[in-house]
């Protein structure tokens, strides 16, 4: 039912313009006739509420006249090019015009109509008849003007909506697409280690680079992925890390509740990951030390991430520019629905992550 209703009101197709228009004139028709019937009332109601009836259905051109010229004129090609001042002086003029048409309808049609109908004939000047075409005219205009402009609002509305809904598509997909790149040269490095030391887990190592490939290009097409597909990949750079600085990395990795159950935005985890240990275990001369804890409590996740650091001096906030494009993710994908904190002292970098999984802004495709 919603969805007919859309339509009679939004479609362009014929048969439904057709359907809304004749179904707004039809509701004037009874409501004119119906007010009018009252006032014209001296006999038998049935009697003058069905010449009521008639008359109204005469004096409907000239409100269409006005309806239509404002609709389809005044408004495409001068309101809404912003000569506003031009729109005024044609809407009055118009207006003017159709209440001229009332004592004319009057003097040609009902007139002669009530005398052939032997019904009673009331005088009325030209003034009054005027001012009453002038009443009616603009009465019904209003509300034709008042729901073409409510339909022409609702329609920009849509518009907007999807222009800024292609724009954060766009926006993300290029905020994604530079995740990849870098989280290649990372791992490509890890590989090459291995492969310079002849370690028997390069190959191991090249296995889980073509999984993380396959799941680059394919499930990170998407908006969302299974929380337990992100999370293997978090494992698998741990492991292809691991391999490449061997004893000198100490890491605990601490995963808790049903991973299975919940979705997230592809490569949003990874990237705090790969800061870690390009900032933090690559500058670190002595032993290197990771911790990560990820915990899930029905669509809460609670991600952190700590990890032992050296300091750059020339420049000291340059672990923060890697982080700037999940942040910006984050700020597109969940807006309101996440809390990110960043702390760090001489030896320390902490990442702290709350995420409302289910409150993702989803982006149509």
């Amino acid at each position: 039912m919603d969805s007919f209703f859309s339509r009679l009101v939004l479609s362009n197709k014929t048969s439904y313009r057709l359907g809304r228009h004749a179904l707004f004139w039809t509701v004037c028709w009874a409501f004119q006739g119906f007010i009018y019937g009252f006032y014209y009332i001296e006999g038998r109601a049935t009697n003058f509420f069905a010449i009521s009836y008639i008359e109204s259905f005469i004096y409907l051109p000239q409100h269409m006249f006005l309806s239509y010229a404002i609709i389809y004129y005044v408004l495409p090609y001068i309101i809404f090019r912003d000569r506003y001042w031009v729109g005024f002086v044609w809407v009055i003029a118009l207006i003017l015009i159709a209440a001229a048409l009332s004592p004319v309808v009057n003097y040609y049609l009902i007139t002669p109509l009530r005398i052939y109908l032997h019904h009673p004939v009331k005088a009325m000047t030209f003034f009054f008849s005027f001012m009453g075409g002038l009443r009616g005219s603009m009465t019904i205009a209003g509300f034709a003007v008042a729901i073409k402009l409510i339909k022409h609002w609702y329609q920009k509305k849509i518009e907007t909506e999807q222009l800024e809904k292609e724009r954060i598509k766009a926006e993300l997909e290029i905020l994604k697409g530079q995740i990849h790149p870098h989280f290649m040269f990372n791992t490509l490095n890890s590989i090459y280690s291995l492969a310079l030391k002849k370690s028997d887990e390069t190959p191991e190592a090249i296995l889980k680079l073509s999984k993380l490939m396959r799941y680059i290009l394919t499930d990170c097409t998407n908006i969302t992925v299974n929380l337990g597909k992100e999370v293997e990949v978090l494992l698998h750079y741990i492991e292809l890390e691991k391999g490449r600085f061997g004893s000198r990395l100490d890491i605990s990795v601490n995963i808790k509740g049903d991973i299975e159950k919940n979705a997230i935005a592809p490569l949003l985890l990874l990237p705090f990951l790969e800061n870690s240990f390009k900032h933090g275990a690559n500058e670190m001369i002595e032993q290197a030390w990771m911790s990560l804890d990820l915990q899930v409590n029905e669509t809460a996740l609670k991600f952190k991430l700590i990890n032992g650091r050296a300091i750059d001096h020339n420049n000291p906030n340059s672990i923060h520019m890697g982080l700037q494009n999940v942040k910006k993710r984050l700020q597109l994908l969940y807006p309101n629905a996440h809390e990110l904190r960043i702390t760090e002292d001489a030896d320390t970098f902490v990442v702290s992550l709350a995420i409302e999984l289910g409150s993702i802004k989803l982006i149509e495709t």
